[in-house]
């Protein structure tokens, strides 16, 4: 596959670190919004060339790719997009079923207003008519949403949890992209009530809708793009999830 200017643009010059993280942010960005689709090979010397950068950077960027679980590297200095992996998307939604239900109890009881201002806004953009319009949009929007209700989880802990959003993104963009009808339907009146109860201060009840969330989620996700696949170990993270915002009563 050729890398043409509309899938990747290239980069102003700048020291060595930043610009390989602008590489890999480039490429994440192509790989994460299905520009670059699973399958395609990325040879550093042609990535180079289209981005107008050297191979220094294009290397560092393909080993944060391949650390984060969207290429796999190959011989001759190249990688590969990886392809749709239901067992990707089962771990993923694993470690966010359980992590995030955590940190949204953390954040109902912690509440600020200035986030709880911010988070109503954001739902409010999510059932406005901008967002019903572009997928672009949504997912920015969406994006934050899960951002602010985990944000009193601590910096360390929703820096893996912002990583595993990312991830997840891909397989979003392959089943609600914009060419499927009602794409911005799934979720909106879950991002609702889990605001609500956010807002409110139910912890126990924030931290169970979060989970199911995110659940619901995952197994539209299998079911669409690997039907066979045994969901069984998403349904016990639910379950543990569940049991576990339960306790956080005590």
């Amino acid at each position: 596959m050729s890398l043409e200017p509309d899938i990747l643009r290239p980069l102003e010059r700048g020291d060595g670190r930043r610009t390989a993280v602008e590489v890999y942010e480039t490429l994440q960005d192509s790989i994460l919004t299905g520009r670059l689709k699973p399958g395609t090979v990325l040879s550093q010397v042609e990535v180079a060339r289209v981005l107008h950068v050297s191979r220094t950077p294009v290397r560092e960027a393909m080993r944060m790719l391949q650390e984060g679980g969207l290429v796999t590297g190959e011989p001759n200095f190249r990688s590969r997009v990886l392809g749709f992996d239901p067992r990707d998307i089962e771990a993923l939604y694993m470690k966010r079923i359980m992590m995030e239900s955590l940190a949204v109890t953390f954040t109902t009881r912690t509440m600020t207003a200035a986030l709880k201002q911010r988070l109503d806004e954001v739902v409010h953009a999510l059932e406005g008519q901008d967002a019903h319009a572009s997928f672009t949009v949504w997912q920015g929007l969406h994006r934050e949403f899960h951002r602010l209700i985990v944000a009193q989880a601590g910096d360390a802990y929703t820096a893996d949890l912002e990583a595993l959003e990312k991830r997840s993104e891909r397989y979003q963009s392959a089943y609600k992209g914009e060419h499927l009808p009602g794409w911005w339907q799934r979720g909106e009146q879950e991002h609702r009530a889990l605001f609500d109860a956010v807002s409110s201060g139910n912890a126990m009840l924030a931290g169970e809708l979060s989970a199911r969330h995110l659940a619901r989620t995952a197994l539209e996700l299998l079911a669409a793009l690997a039907p066979e696949y045994d969901t069984g170990r998403v349904r016990m993270s639910l379950q543990f999830a569940i049991a576990g915002a339960a306790a956080g009563r005590l």
